[in-house]
């Protein structure tokens, strides 16, 4: 069993001038729940890599140790950069603090039902527009996409400058083989998105419960 104390919740990095922390669940306990965070790192080091990588390339960040309950506004979290995946094949960047500026979105795994599960996106960004796969249940998916508007944006408002909404694509299955990919376009109420490139995709950590 993990002691939350000492839980090590990775996050990936997104964006550049704003940037981006979408928290990297599996179904075990500390672990098994999504966030969306805006917030500020005290170095130069990754803004540097993600312009000379582009906007599709996955940076993550292995913090000390957090929980849930201190991703509060104005928290700070020591933490190593990678580019790529920590604990893998990623690089090791430096250290960074990062700074928790604003809490745009957090979610739970769902109960299990009699009726299948929608597939459901978490859309989120200022400059670029990001999709993150809302969590289900075992078996399931994480999925980081960027996007962009294919139409003018009608359905999310003057509010999508700051705010995360949760999104439901029809007529998929909530798998791996229903995911949205790079070059699809879709329509959420009036708002038409094309998703450009996928910058991660876990399965591994998902393929079980506690």
């Amino acid at each position: 069993m993990v002691t939350p104390e000492l839980a090590v919740h990775g996050l990936v990095l997104l964006g550049t001038d704003t940037v981006y922390a979408v928290h990297m669940p599996t179904f075990t306990a500390p672990y098994d729940f999504q966030a969306v965070l805006r917030v500020s790192l005290d170095t130069d080091a990754y803004r540097t890599a993600r312009k000379r990588y582009g906007t599709s390339a996955l940076f993550t960040v292995s913090p000390r140790t957090f929980l849930l309950k201190d991703l509060e506004p104005g928290a700070t979290v020591p933490a190593d950069l990678y580019f790529g995946r920590f604990g893998r094949d990623g690089e090791l960047l430096g250290e960074v603090r990062v700074r928790i500026e604003e809490r745009l979105y957090v979610g739970h795994p769902t109960e299990p039902t009699g009726e299948p599960a929608p597939l459901r996106y978490v859309l989120f960004g200022r400059e670029q527009l990001y999709l993150a796969h809302a969590l289900t249940r075992p078996p399931d998916f994480d999925q980081v996409l960027t996007a962009q508007l294919a139409g003018e944006w009608v359905a999310l408002g003057a509010a999508a400058e700051t705010a995360a909404h949760l999104v439901t694509i029809p007529n998929r299955p909530n798998d791996l083989a229903g995911r949205l990919r790079p070059g699809e376009q879709l329509t959420t109420g009036e708002t038409e998105l094309q998703v450009l490139a996928e910058v991660y995709l876990e399965t591994a950590d998902l393929a079980e419960g506690a």
